[in-house]
């Protein structure tokens, strides 16, 4: 489904900052995945997300997905295809658009921007059906500035926008980081709900280790640029947080810095 084949990025190329952040990194996702991606800081988490998204052009390699080589593709064009989920839930929504503007917009992404017509009833329905799944009584405020929601709010809102049209990638990027612990746990049952009902092939960047070995069906580790450690089946389902970090070491020659990870 997803397939990155020895992708290579190097920043600040040639000068005392030159850093390689993807060595040669080759991951294949199947579909309907849900991948969870874990590493200390610096190990290029984000950066592969943004070469999948488009962000950056690589330096060498390639990205396909479907079979559909995107490696040389802008963001832009790769939209009808990702989905993405920020770690800022400032990001994902236009604050000064109300709830049901925002969602239009995810609606109708990847039909051009030609002239179209109001929010319909029709759409307006579709909108309030969906907003009630969430269980935030968000389907009674479609009228409302999206400024005015929590942080919890508009991060499932964002999530809901990021699936509204099925993307065939859907990448969080560490997208519960900056909630507190009690709306983090209910965005990720979200996340489950939305990825289980459409069938999501899911990559998910995480620094807290417990929902790194308990959500999805697959961890891999990076460090230094590099995929690690590919953990799944049997061997996921018996793995301890423990157990985990005594491979990182025995892998990767070094300690973990887990100064942002959540052990439990």
């Amino acid at each position: 489904m997803l397939n990155v084949h020895e992708v290579l990025k190097t920043f600040n190329r040639g000068t005392v900052n030159e850093k390689i952040a993807l060595n040669k990194v080759s991951l294949e996702l199947l579909p309907n995945d849900f991948v969870t991606v874990i590493g200390s800081n610096g190990a290029g988490k984000s950066t592969l997300l943004n070469a999948i998204a488009g962000n950056f052009m690589v330096d060498s390699g390639e990205i396909s997905i479907e079979g559909i080589p995107i490696t040389r593709l802008p963001a832009h064009k790769r939209a009808d295809l990702i989905s993405r989920v920020f770690q800022d839930p400032l990001s994902g929504t236009a604050a000064s658009m109300t709830i049901e503007e925002n969602l239009i917009m995810a609606f109708r992404r990847g039909k051009g921007r030609r002239l179209r017509r109001a929010i319909g009833p029709k759409e307006r329905d579709l909108f309030r059906i969906e907003l009630e799944k969430l269980g935030l009584g968000l389907e009674n405020r479609l009228t409302n500035k999206v400024s005015l929601l929590s942080g919890g709010q508009r991060q499932a809102l964002t999530l809901l926008m990021a699936t509204l049209q099925k993307p065939k990638l859907l990448l969080l990027d560490e997208h519960t980081a900056a909630l507190d612990p009690k709306t983090a746990e209910k965005v990720l049952e979200l996340t489950c709900g939305v990825t289980e009902q459409q069938q999501l092939t899911t990559l998910m960047i995480t620094h807290n280790l417990d929902h790194a070995l308990t959500f999805g069906n697959r961890t891999i580790m990076m460090h230094e640029g590099r995929v690690i450690l590919d953990i799944k089946g049997i061997e996921r389902n018996n793995m301890t947080i423990s157990r985990l970090l005594e491979m990182f070491e025995k892998a990767s020659g070094s300690h973990m810095n887990t100064d942002r990870m959540i052990l439990a």
